[in-house]
């Protein structure tokens, strides 16, 4: 017999757990599911799930690392705050007396006293932490810190420690940011005694007639998912654990917990957002995280060893990753902004596409570290570096890869500080100047001519130019795609430089005018590019026909009957245009005289076009 036990749920089974585990499932197997296990006198997971005496701690395990490196979860970096301010943080006799209570560990006929003792001693601590001017003091850093690095990208929550601070971090952040920036989830009472908990509870209820505290819960929670606002969620105990908010980023920890409800409460930070948040935030205005090892003492050490990650470990991280940057441009003057020096840097990109993959890789994972690390003095350190390298990215995406860079939109709003800090210190124009981008148009040869001074600059612009026009938007136009094994030649001389600049600026031009001058030959001659594209694949194979336009044409009508909105997933209009498409090979082959092979050919070839000219009409 095997029985499966959710092991977080384990407690609520109680007695009748035990029951089965000595009658029905006697001689039976006890498997535990569990993200947090548990290890303490008389409630140990391992002892009673597993075999620790024969070195079997688990059938199967899957940690915290694991789950950051395959992406489901991010990293979460702990901070103490305020800790040299006095009367905010727990003083190390308090943290003792709270990390040594045990109660569940007392045998029963003694616990009563001892509870009475301990409560006592836990109720000096709630005291301390429920301190008006205490909470009115953390709620300015609170406030400064998400206005200035979480407002409008992501959203936080606050851990108070009892039901009656929540109502005084509600009052006091009221008074600092928009009253509708923050919100209360947190257990009601038909008889609230405290004056500032039924407040509360009495403004809500009239802001929302008809619910029930309990809904009104649920809706706030939703809302903090869904809608601009709640910013700030203010909770106790509810959603601590089970709560998923991707877009909660920042923890205001004001609580003092530890092992498997400290890891839980945690945990809430750690979801993946839109690939831009390096990591889950932990305030700790307790102290409770100056020793976390001790706060997970019972765990054990290959468990937590990436439970949590200190400034300063993300501080070498962000070294780490400046010197990986570095290495990539080895023998180029990092910093220097000349003409030569930004062509070496772009062109050795375009020349290798594994340091092209990684630098944009590492780039903008220390982009998001950059962001995350706020106003940390190592970026001083760095800064000149970090100015190049983004200069060098946006560069590089622009004119090699012919993209926007993506802080037009996407950096404007997540890494609001490599905006301020770089492209806003950095004069770009003058970049452009020295090292022109030079848009793809009718008078492209002439502004090349004109703009670039050397004929390395000239090589380099129209193999840029050319990479994107037929490697990347080849479908976008069926000139490109003709011209493709000419150009693919020209880029693999330039990486391989087995060619010089002179030679591949001169293949390069020439491929740009006849780019032109086929364009312009679809004009003359009316031919849409879906039936510009069947053209040319007819004229490459089977060479030109004075009458083949028209027949193009005639093709393209019959065609259109069957390409209604939506055809391609409809299977009847896909085969008719099949169907179609097989009359004319034949009948155009029959009267040019091919061969079956020639017209299968042939078939394929317009099959395709319709596909990638036609395949979405």
């Amino acid at each position: 017999m095997v029985a499966f036990i959710d092991e977080g749920h384990r407690s609520q089974y109680g007695l009748m757990a035990a029951q089965m585990r000595q009658g029905i499932f006697k001689n039976g197997f006890f498997f535990a599911l569990t993200g947090t296990p548990v290890s303490k006198i008389g409630k140990d997971t391992y002892t009673e799930f597993s075999y620790p005496a024969d070195g079997e701690l688990y059938l199967d395990k899957y940690f915290i690392r694991e789950s950051i490196e395959d992406g489901f979860t991010v990293k979460i970096v702990y901070q103490p705050r305020l800790e040299k301010e006095a009367g905010i943080h727990l003083d190390r006799e308090m943290l003792r007396i709270f990390l040594e209570t045990e109660l569940e560990e007392i045998p029963e006929g003694y616990r009563q006293p001892v509870e009475e003792g301990v409560k006592k001693r836990l109720n000096i601590i709630k005291v301390y932490l429920e301190n008006p001017k205490r909470i009115a003091a953390i709620a300015q850093d609170i406030a400064a810190h998400f206005r200035e690095n979480v407002d409008g990208k992501y959203k936080a929550m606050v851990v108070a420690v009892s039901r009656r601070a929540c109502g005084i971090y509600k009052q006091e952040l009221d008074k600092l940011l928009s009253p509708e920036y923050s919100k209360i989830v947190m257990t009601y009472r038909d008889d609230e005694r405290d004056a500032v908990i039924d407040t509360y509870k009495q403004g809500v209820m009239e802001a929302n007639p008809g619910y029930s505290t309990e809904e009104i819960n649920d809706k706030t929670r939703e809302e903090f998912r869904e809608e601009e606002t709640p910013k700030i969620l203010i909770v106790t105990d509810k959603l601590l654990t089970g709560f998923d908010a991707p877009i909660l980023q920042t923890m205001y920890l004001d609580k003092p917990l530890r092992e498997h409800r400290l890891l839980q409460a945690i945990a809430r930070t750690n979801r993946p957002y839109k690939g831009i948040k390096k990591a889950g935030l932990v305030l700790d205005y307790v102290g409770i995280l100056r020793d976390f090892k001790k706060a997970l003492e019972h765990y054990n050490e290959t468990d937590i060893s990436s439970a949590l990650f200190s400034t300063d470990q993300i501080v070498q991280e962000f070294e780490a990753l400046m010197k990986t940057l570095t290495d990539i441009f080895t023998g180029i003057r990092i910093g220097s902004y000349d003409r030569d020096t930004f062509l070496s840097a772009i062109e050795l990109l375009s020349s290798d596409n594994n340091a092209a993959e990684e630098f944009i890789d590492t780039y903008r994972e220390m982009r998001k570290v950059f962001e995350f690390l706020g106003p940390h003095q190592i970026k001083l350190k760095y800064f000149e570096q970090y100015k190049w390298f983004s200069e060098i990215y946006s560069y590089y995406i622009r004119m090699a890869l012919r993209d926007k860079p993506d802080y037009d939109t996407y950096v404007q709003k997540y890494f609001d500080k490599t905006v301020r800090y770089v492209h806003k210190t950095t004069d770009i124009s003058t970049i452009e100047n020295s090292l022109p981008i030079i848009e793809f148009g009718p008078e492209y040869l002439e502004a090349l001519e004109k703009k670039c001074d050397s004929t390395r600059e000239k090589a380099a612009n129209i193999v840029f130019t050319l990479n994107r026009l037929v490697l990347v938007d080849r479908h976008q136009t069926p000139v490109f795609e003709s011209l493709l094994e000419r150009v693919e030649k020209i880029i693999r001389e330039w990486k391989e430089k087995s060619r010089d600049y002179e030679t591949i600026y001169r293949d390069g031009a020439a491929i740009i005018q006849e780019m032109q001058q086929l364009n312009a030959r679809r004009i003359q001659m009316g031919l849409s590019e879906f039936e510009y594209s069947m053209f040319l694949k007819i004229e490459q194979s089977w060479g030109q026909d004075p009458a083949l336009a028209d027949d193009i044409r005639q093709l393209s009508g019959d065609l259109e009957k069957s390409m209604f909105p939506g055809w391609i997933s409809q299977i009847s209009a896909k085969k008719n245009v099949e169907q179609e498409i097989r009359r004319f090979c034949r009948r155009y082959g029959k009267q040019e005289g091919k061969s079956i092979e020639e017209i299968d050919q042939l078939y394929i070839g317009l099959i395709e076009s319709v596909k990638n000219y036609a395949g979405t009409s």
